[in-house]
């Protein structure tokens, strides 16, 4: 039977901490800080990777949500159409059923992202005034929920100021409340 993953991040870890780090010379800070900070690395990983895929997930239901709602919104000259109708092509492209894994489901959050990025890049060329108000709004929300969520994925890292205002890893995963997907059918 293999070890499990959470057992080689350990040994990882554990040969890190006991083996190498003692190993570094005293003189060596930065050899120091960069092992402290791959021990860190390793341990907040041990705490993610389990959840890795429904964090992607997340995400890609995210920006799934605000590509959707910024290309049915889109209005303005032939860059906001274009890149609306990009947008549109993106969508119709997507499979039905996500991959399942972690990398392919991040490929595709960053694809909508980048042509997410195009729209909003056309719109200040030659959106209309009320599309730019109402994608600026859209943006904003997604923000708001997305980077709340990148926070809690990162919490363990206790550099966020607010921490403690952070929802657990569970409660972030699963409520609604961390869904831009949920915002918008609310709205």
């Amino acid at each position: 039977m293999l070890p499990d993953i959470s057992n080689r991040i350990n040994n990882l870890s554990k040969a890190l901490e006991t083996v190498i780090m003692p190993a570094i010379p005293t003189d060596n800070s930065f050899a120091a800080e960069q092992a402290a900070l791959m021990l860190g690395h390793l341990k907040m990983l041990d705490q993610q990777w389990d959840f890795a895929y429904l964090y992607e997930k997340g995400s890609f239901d995210n920006m799934l949500a605000l590509a959707t709602r910024i290309q049915q919104l889109a209005m303005g000259g032939t860059e906001s159409k274009g890149a609306a109708a990009q947008i549109g092509a993106l969508l119709a492209s997507l499979p039905e059923i996500l991959p399942l894994t972690v990398n392919t489901v991040n490929d595709l959050t960053k694809s909508l992202g980048a042509a997410v990025d195009k729209l909003i890049a056309a719109a200040y060329k030659d959106g209309s005034a009320e599309f730019k108000v109402a994608m600026l709004n859209s943006v904003l929300d997604y923000n708001h929920i997305q980077c709340t969520r990148e926070r809690t994925w990162f919490k363990a890292n206790n550099l966020d100021p607010d921490v403690r205002d952070l929802p657990s890893m569970d409660e972030m995963l699963s409520s609604e409340k961390f869904s831009y997907f949920a915002a918008c059918d609310a709205s």
